[in-house]
């Protein structure tokens, strides 16, 4: 059912009507204000597309005024959690023209990480897998519980020969450092579990059938016994870094990479990324 206005009631979203209207991006169980989120493409392994890309804007949205939503997982399906492009619907390589580049790149980008940052609970990331496209819906969560196939991957530059300012380059900055971020963009580096554990950015590696079951424990026994006001609190605070970085940055950043793709357009990755 769509959203009338009504002056007399706050706007909220409610579970039974979302949980539907977004069943081909994501299957969606709560319980006890716990809302997993399993990311997939005909229910098997998420795949990435333009209209994905877009939908993310409002599906967070809808998550977010949700006063229901307590804590968030979200997680994938099988054994990549986002490591593929859906050759069927990714746009021809050739096409850069001012829509591409505008409408769906631009004014996408510019905004879907803002509304996974605005999201007001806490928010657990429960990774089955590899992940090399837009690694941000995984790095901008406060928990991160990854797989021991994870490895996190930007393959703009590399595989794509596009500037890899599209806001990942924004969290490698503050993740990595200068130096191993510049270097990874460029090289397409695979940063392996490991090596994300040692830099604080997995909370946690484990075996991928362990992955979910943990996050779920965490949801449980250590976040929702928090009372609702400091739990909300605690996400609006300690994600405000993360906020303001990219406040200050994606505009002019993601406008950089749209330039380059109208002055000499490129090709796009094809099919999967890394296997680990």
């Amino acid at each position: 059912m769509s959203y009338t206005f009504d002056r007399t009631v706050p706007y909220r979203t409610h579970f039974s009507e979302y949980q539907q209207k977004w069943a081909e991006l994501a299957h969606m169980k709560r319980e006890d204000g716990i809302l997993e989120v399993r990311f997939h493409w005909n229910n098997g392994p998420w795949r990435w597309n333009e209209a994905v890309h877009g939908a993310l804007i409002p599906f967070f949205a809808d998550l977010s005024h949700d006063p229901e939503n307590e804590c968030i997982i979200i997680t994938g399906t099988g054994d990549s959690f986002l490591n593929q492009f859906d050759k069927e619907t990714a746009q021809p390589a050739t096409d850069r023209s001012k829509l591409v580049t505008y409408d769906w790149w631009w004014t996408v980008q510019t905004r879907m990480p803002s509304a996974l940052i605005d999201i007001p609970v806490p928010v657990i990331a429960a990774v089955n897998g590899p992940v090399s496209i837009h690694p941000e819906i995984v790095l901008l969560s406060d928990i991160v519980i990854a797989s021991e196939t994870t490895v996190i991957v930007d393959r703009h530059l590399k595989d794509a020969g596009l500037v890899p300012t599209d806001g990942t380059n924004i969290l490698y900055d503050e993740l990595f450092g200068h130096n191993l971020a510049r270097s990874a963009l460029y090289l397409g580096t695979e940063i392996s579990p490991a090596k994300a554990k040692d830099l604080g950015i997995f909370t946690e590696v484990l075996p991928i059938e362990d992955v979910l079951g943990r996050a779920w424990e965490i949801a449980r026994n250590t976040i929702m016994p928090v009372p609702r006001i400091h739990r909300r609190m605690a996400r609006e605070t300690l994600i405000q870094p993360f906020r303001e970085a990219y406040a200050k940055a994606i505009r002019a950043s993601m406008a950089t990479e749209c330039y380059a793709a109208q002055a000499a357009p490129s090709g796009i990755p094809d099919g999967e990324g890394p296997k680990k």
